[in-house]
């Protein structure tokens, strides 16, 4: 398939004889007599090229590269000036464009080895995006435990299903690699994958944001929803943002439409749409955080993944797929771990889940010189509680006392793991809610202040 250029200059000439050039050397040409028309055109179609005159009516060139390189930074412009300096060549490079060409233009020879470069030099930065795309895809889920063999199940089964999917979990655990195997093993995985934090979701700004900004008649802004076009969206932590945005994503997933901010036209959309969340949804709904309806529409299929603590086995495999990942990043001899090395990782909670293990793992590399990991190399982090509880073994205390101080601190302990939710807390103890709020009268607890 030819390249395809876009020709935008005032001269009718160097239109003329531009266009015959390059179609002899076998390109697709289509052109623009003004700036206005050309982001016209660069809005509905994609080119591999733009060849763009600085001194035009309506609109300058620079102009139009700066609105160019604000919808798509990767879009490829050679500037062209008949009253070319070096500060104009200065301003455009910076502003994003390729190359910059003085009237009259060189040879025909000399323009299309130019053309040829720039084209070549693009193909070039494409391959490696895709190869980046590629190793991101290659990366998996570690591990033997039931919890990852069922998600990686899952993701085979889900993969392809244009269905909208929930993936939840603690912080650490491994959602958004989920959510990339997801569109790297789909048939969208040619097409974008745009991720947004919903924790940046705010302000007056969010529809713009998402839906795209039209300003007399213009694109100033591409929208999220719009870049990933004919791919997949992830809105990552979704019960960041509040019931008002949620309300407007709703009416987006249920209708596939949107309208861009100060248009009217309003536009289909196909994308995929994964969300993750470490909360507990049900309860976001009890107290009034998250809607309902919103959180039935987004949760049409689930996966979820469980902490670290309760998947140990795992912790073998993770760890010798770190230290292989760390001493090949950093061309360092490989590290092994002893053991009663691996044996002492199982006996810590790892609250920050993976992430944390990885971050454990680096640390260790970098501050043991051995070759090899021994037991007493680690140090597991003491918490609090663990001090407290340790603490309590050296007081006399009955054994009613010593029951209920370490009920106490054990119910702490918990409650921060799970970061003081209470239906999380209680699911993990396997006791109900109200109970929990019992227990926690009970040893005068405080209940978490609700979010108003």
């Amino acid at each position: 398939m030819p390249k395809r250029i876009l020709i935008v200059d005032d001269e009718v000439s160097i239109v003329e004889s531009l266009s015959l050039i390059l179609r002899h050397a076998d390109y697709s040409v289509d052109f623009s007599y003004d700036g206005v028309s050309a982001l016209k055109m660069f809005n509905e179609n994609n080119y591999d090229l733009i060849l763009l005159d600085i001194k035009m009516p309506k609109m300058d060139g620079m102009e139009v590269l700066e609105n160019i390189m604000r919808l798509n930074s990767e879009q490829l412009v050679i500037m062209i000036s008949g009253h070319g300096n070096i500060e104009t060549a200065v301003e455009a490079t910076k502003k994003g464009a390729y190359y910059f060409l003085e009237k009259p233009l060189p040879d025909i020879s000399e323009l299309l080895i130019i053309i040829k470069n720039a084209l070549e030099l693009k193909q070039s930065k494409d391959e490696l995006a895709k190869y980046k795309l590629e190793l991101i895809a290659s990366n998996r889920l570690i591990g033997r435990s039931k919890n990852i063999q069922s998600v990686r199940e899952l993701i085979d089964k889900f993969k392809d299903l244009d269905l909208n999917l929930l993936i939840t979990g603690e912080s650490g655990t491994g959602k958004l690699l989920i959510a990339n195997q997801i569109h790297y093993n789909s048939k969208r995985s040619e097409n974008p994958f745009v991720i947004i934090n919903c924790a940046t979701l705010k302000g007056s700004n969010v529809d713009e944001e998402l839906f795209g900004l039209v300003e007399e008649g213009m694109l100033k802004i591409k929208g999220k929803l719009e870049e990933a076009e004919g791919g997949t969206i992830l809105f990552d932590e979704i019960s960041n943002i509040n019931t008002e945005i949620q309300s407007k994503l709703l009416k987006v997933i249920d209708e596939a439409k949107y309208t861009r901010v100060g248009d009217s036209k309003v536009r289909n959309t196909n994308v995929r749409f994964l969300f993750t969340t470490n909360k507990d949804l049900p309860f976001e709904i009890s107290e009034g955080r998250f809607r309902d309806d919103f959180y039935h529409r987004i949760n049409v299929m689930n996966i979820n993944i469980t902490p670290l603590r309760e998947r140990t086995e795992d912790i073998k495999e993770l760890t010798e797929y770190f230290i292989n990942q760390v001493c090949t990043t950093y061309n360092i001899s490989l590290r092994k771990f002893s053991d009663s090395a691996l044996q002492k990782l199982t006996s810590f909670r790892w609250t920050g889940n993976v992430r944390e293990l990885k971050n454990f793992i680096e640390r260790i590399i970098f501050t043991v010189d051995s070759n090899v990991v021994e037991e007493e190399d680690i140090e597991v982090p003491e918490t609090k509680h663990t001090k407290e509880l340790n603490d309590l073994l050296n007081k006399n205390l009955s054994l009613n006392e010593f029951q209920n101080e370490s009920e106490r601190i054990f119910l702490l302990k918990v409650l921060k793991d799970y970061k003081y939710n209470i239906s999380q807390t209680a699911e993990g103890l396997k006791i109900q809610r109200s109970h929990m709020y019992k227990l926690m009268t009970k040893y005068n607890i405080p209940t978490p202040t609700k979010t108003k």
